[in-house]
């Protein structure tokens, strides 16, 4: 056998008896800091609980819901849904796409009327 053999071999056994992977170690050297704190910042909102806001009557929900949906103002909707930790899902936000009868869409999502708590008008 030659020494190009040799190597080959010795090469060959090391990756398929003795070599570890090293996994996701190998590759947090390679994470930029703005990417680290990106992702902390979108775990720390994924995890927010929003307070409770005033809850107003369906009628006047309706009537600024309708402003906004005809001059393009942005809405928070708070809906009075909580989760089995207690706490209340978390708020929408967006453009209203559409009113029907039986809700509104926010951003494609439909919200139904008995479920908003609030409504507020960003500005």
């Amino acid at each position: 056998m030659t020494n190009k053999e040799d190597f080959s071999t010795i090469i060959n056994r090391y990756f398929q008896n003795d070599y570890r992977e090293r996994g996701k170690i190998k590759w947090n050297g390679f994470f930029l800091s703005d990417h680290t704190s990106s992702l902390v910042k979108d775990d720390r909102q994924r995890n927010q609980k929003p307070q409770k806001l005033p809850k107003i009557p369906l009628n006047e929900a309706q009537s600024i819901l309708q402003h906004s949906c005809v001059n393009y103002h942005i809405v928070t909707i708070q809906q009075n849904i909580e989760t089995t930790d207690g706490y209340l899902i978390p708020n929408v936000t967006g453009l209203v796409n559409g009113l029907t009868e039986l809700g509104v869409y926010i951003n494609q999502q439909f919200i139904a009327y008995e479920d908003i708590r609030t409504v507020i008008r960003e500005k």
